[in-house]
Order: C-alpha cells, then structure tokens, then sequence
C-alpha cells in the first residue's frame, strides 16, 4: 500500500513544485513526463504474484511462453485471446526475452495515451491525471492488459472523431477494428460514430433512461445473441454486492451535474464539450446495465475515460460570486479523490511488492 501512496504523493509534489513560472505549455509537460516515468516504474515493476488477481501471472505466463513458442502454437493454444495480441507478445519476446517486459510495455502504452488525451483535452491537466489514477479507468488497466490497451487504442480513434471529417473518420474506424484484435469486445467502440450525432436536450435524457430501463428487460436476450456472434460464453448474470459500483456511478453523475451548472452560465458548453458529455451519459447508461449482466461494466470501460475531462473540466470551470467554486471546490476534490485512492489502496490494490522479492517463485511454463 505504501508504494500506491508514494506515487500519488510524488504526482501531487511534482504539481506543487514545479513553478508557474515555467509557463502553462512547459509545466504541464515536464508535469506529465515525470509522473508518467513514476507511474510506469510502479505498475511496471509490479511482482505478477501481488494484487490477489490469476490475471497478471496469466499474462506473466503468456509472455514467458512467446520467447519459447512458435507464434503458431502461441495461436493455437490461447485460441480465445485476440491475435493481435498474441502477435504483439511474440514480437516483443523476439526483441526483449525478459518476462516483465509486457508490464511495463502495457504500463508505458496505457500511460502515455491516457496522458496525451488529457493533455490534449483537460484546462487543467493535474486534476485530469488525479481524475485517471484516483477515480478513473487505471484501476482496471492494473490487471486488465489486453482491453486495456484495446480502450487506449480507441481513445486515439476517438481523437479522430473529433475532427469529424471523412479521412479521419476512416482512420478512427481502421484504429478501432484494430483495436478489436487486442480485444473483441473494441468493436462496440464504432457506436461513438452515433453517440458523436446527439445532440444533448433534455428530450434525448429522457429517452436514455428509458432505453436503460428497456435493456433491463430484454439484455439477457441481446447478450445471448452476442455471445454467439463472437463466440463466448460472456456471463449473463450479476453476483456482485448490491452497492457495487456505486461510487463510479456517483462520479460520473456528479460530473455531468457540475456541466450542467456551468452549462447554465455558457450555453456554449456543450458546443465544445458535447461529445465527450454524450460519451460519458452512454458510458453512464451502459455501467448501470452492469447490474443486470455483469459484462456491460467491461463493454462501458470503452467509453469512461472521456471522465477524465468531463469531470476535470468540469471542477475547473465552475463559475460563481463566491469563492467556493474556484477556492473550495478543487481543493474539496483533490481531497476526496486522495480519500478514495488510499481506500481502494487498501482494500483493492493489494500489498505492493516489486517482481525482484519474487524472483525465486519461478513459473514452469
């Protein structure tokens, strides 16, 4: 726990430290480089025994197993994990035969894109990195490699369909069918195409809720017949705790709250933000689904991390004759987010230990 701690502690000293007199653009790239070099050592050295999850020492093995297999026996055996993927390990272990490589590539990658978005996108990019480690998509990206580096791969798609042009449109539509061979489920990434058409009025909420209410009844259905399209055998049921998920709920409601009150004093904001508030309204409507079938959690991941400047801009860009919104808030915020880090620290992360205090648990692969 101490080590999760020590790296939200540095990203936050790397912010308070470094001098406003550096200028906006230099202060938050020197920002985002050091804590993305902090953030890749941590997650990257990560021992694959740690986090009481089967998934890193699976990948751990599948690694390990790429420096010695021919990429045909590779496929063969893990014939249920994309290509892509499987070829991504092979290409690597050719270059870098060192079982940890994948850590700290998939660490690196994840990092890197999820920093460019924010730096692209958030007013402020220190609560956009405190919005992606406390409350946002990386908590997944620890155990989940393969459709973690699927999602990052369609934020870059999504940056395409931003400028909402054909040639870029082609291009977002390529980088997500690529996506789909890291994982399958990528494919329900082109849905942003539709969700980029709406326009947000209080008529299409309406319709959103009742749409989720409708799938309450008839997802089951849907997901068999999804499940024999891509052939698996995704799990119909939830088993979680009822108030599972309830805090990522609560955030992305509180952040579509916070840009409707600055909505209120610029009308303008949905024309600069509508798409990535649209984004996560969809990604609010599919994570509440989870609670019918587990597995519309993971399909929601593919469109959450727009939250990482819904929210972030939405504390930022607060309005108002007293000094809450623009003392009080961020603070509050800095705080609460430091709060829920520490807690799922303790009670998600697992103990901390680098992959060096295990090197005598070799695997026999």
């Amino acid at each position: 726990m101490l080590i999760w701690i020590l790296m939200l502690l540095s990203i936050v000293l790397f912010w308070v430290l470094l001098p406003d007199a550096l200028g906006k653009k230099k202060k938050n790239l020197i920002f985002l480089w050091l804590s993305f070099l902090v953030v890749v050592f941590v997650v990257g050295s990560r021992s694959p025994h740690m986090m009481n999850s089967a998934d890193l020492v699976n990948y751990y093995r599948m690694y390990s197993r790429a420096t010695n297999w021919t990429l045909e026996r590779l496929l063969t055996h893990y014939d249920t994990v994309g290509s892509g993927y499987l070829i991504l390990n092979k290409v690597l272990s050719w270059m870098f035969p060192w079982p940890y490589t994948m850590q700290y590539v998939q660490a690196a990658f994840c990092t890197f894109v999820m920093f460019w978005y924010i730096y692209r996108n958030a007013d402020n990019v220190f609560f956009g990195v405190m919005v992606y480690i406390c409350i946002g998509p990386w908590q997944f990206f620890l155990t989940g490699f393969r459709q973690s580096i699927a999602v990052c791969i369609c934020m870059i798609a999504f940056e395409c369909m931003k400028k909402r042009k054909l040639w870029w449109d082609l291009l977002a539509v390529a980088i997500t069918l690529f996506a789909t061979t890291m994982h399958i489920t990528a494919w329900v990434f082109l849905l942003a195409f539709v969700v980029r058409q709406v326009k947000i009025t209080k008529k299409v909420l309406i319709y959103a809720v009742c749409v989720t209410l409708v799938l309450f009844v008839f997802l089951d259905d849907i997901l068999a017949l999804g499940n024999s399209i891509v052939q698996k055998e995704y799990t119909m049921n939830y088993y979680g705790n009822t108030f599972g998920g309830l805090v990522p709920i609560l955030v992305y409601l509180g952040a579509l709250l916070l840009n409707f009150f600055i909505w209120t004093k610029n009308k303008k904001h949905l024309e600069e933000n509508g798409f990535e508030i649209a984004m996560l309204i969809f990604a609010l409507c599919l994570y509440v689904l989870r609670y019918q079938v587990h597995i519309m959690e993971r399909v929601s991941l593919y469109f959450t991390p727009v939250s990482c400047i819904v929210l972030s801009n939405g504390i930022t860009r607060q309005e108002g004759k007293s000094g809450f919104s623009k003392q009080v808030l961020p603070v509050l915020s800095v705080v609460l987010f430091i709060i829920l880090f520490i807690y799922r620290s303790n009670a998600q992360y697992g103990n901390y230990h680098f992959y060096w205090e295990f090197l005598e648990r070799v695997i026999y692969i």
